[in-house]
């Protein structure tokens, strides 16, 4: 599983200490680190 250009990607919910943060990735529900979501390069839409 991967997060590839062209995704949608949608921040769904952070944890209480801001650790894991939860995505829905093309319609995929995904609970990744901070320092892993970093690394995904974000276009605002709108």
């Amino acid at each position: 599983m991967g997060c590839l250009p062209g995704n949608v990607v949608m921040m769904m919910e952070s944890a209480p200490f801001q650790d894991p943060i939860y995505l829905n990735i093309n319609g995929t529900y995904l609970a990744i680190r901070r320092e892993t979501a970093q690394q995904i390069i974000v276009k605002r839409h709108g």
